[in-house]
């Protein structure tokens, strides 16, 4: 993964926390967050149900 993207991803998870009370956090919605985050900076996204590589 190039480390654009994963600063990308840390920076949406950081504004995720800061910004929806803790209380209604959960992994679901921050990774819908981080999806769209990607999306809107350019990156594409490929799901599968393929294991990531080691």
């Amino acid at each position: 993964m190039p480390q654009a993207a994963v600063t990308t991803i840390a920076a949406a998870l950081d504004d995720y926390r800061r910004t929806t009370p803790a209380e209604q956090q959960n992994p679901d919605e921050a990774a819908h967050y981080v999806a769209g985050r990607l999306l809107a900076s350019g990156w594409e996204l490929h799901i599968t149900d393929e294991p990531a590589a080691a």
